[in-house]
């Protein structure tokens, strides 16, 4: 009997409590209904102007300029460096790299250009304004990004900046790619090596060995895991 009573008494309370809620979001709703609709609103109107500005501004933009960048990839392809100049800065019949990443941003199309453009500046010996454009490059197509993301570590190894070059070779391991992924795990390795982090190293000669054996074979890695593993058993 004491426990049925404590029970009701339970069941009541909860009832009053719930009653409370309801009763003061009534009042909230009604004390703050302008806000609240004005909110809504305006985040529709937010959606429908993303929605709007990618499909009648974005997306045109972007057709347009991938119908562009064909012609400074194929100049950048030759390799020389007049034609690097050229797919770089553009020629008086076609716009280069440069052009469209200032002329049509946001555009995915601009976000490739930066990645060619600061492999454009790497190659012409450039390497502040290549290190500037390939960490502008957003991850937008996999493979490339990871790509640039070993070329950074390349770049922050040669200033001398170990930390930076782990942190982004770090990033280019995470791809999955058959050619860039095993070389970004070797200079990983390498890295770690010479702060005789045998360990770390050692992971690193491992997953070649184990996702990338073509590449372990070819680069031959099997001296490196040798070594590391001696020195990770010290």
């Amino acid at each position: 009997m004491a426990n049925t009573e404590k029970l009701g008494a339970k069941k009541n309370a909860e009832n009053e409590v719930n009653e409370t809620f309801v009763s003061k979001s009534i009042e909230f709703y009604k004390k703050y209904e302008n806000v609240i609709y004005g909110v809504l609103i305006a985040i529709i109107v937010i959606i429908g102007g993303i929605f709007a500005l990618n499909k009648f501004y974005i997306t045109p933009r972007n057709e347009k300029a991938s119908a562009m960048i064909a012609k400074p990839i194929a100049m950048f392809s030759r390799g020389d460096s007049l034609s690097l100049v050229s797919a770089l800065e553009g020629t008086e019949e076609d716009d280069g790299f440069l052009t469209i990443i200032s002329d049509y941003k946001m555009t995915r199309t601009a976000n490739t250009a930066k990645y060619y453009a600061g492999l454009c500046y790497l190659y012409q010996g450039n390497k502040e304004e290549a290190l500037d454009y390939l960490k502008q490059f957003k991850k937008k197509e996999d493979v490339l990004w990871y790509a640039a993301q070993a070329l950074i570590g390349d770049l922050y190894d040669e200033q001398g900046d170990e930390t930076e070059a782990i942190n982004y070779y770090k990033k280019a391991v995470k791809g999955e790619d058959p050619y860039f992924t095993p070389i970004s795990l070797f200079k990983l390795g390498q890295m770690y090596e010479r702060s005789e982090n045998w360990k770390e190293a050692l992971k690193c000669y491992q997953t070649i060995e184990k996702d990338f054996y073509d590449q372990y074979t070819t680069m031959g890695v099997d001296r490196y895991l040798e070594r590391a593993t001696l020195n990770a058993a010290k």
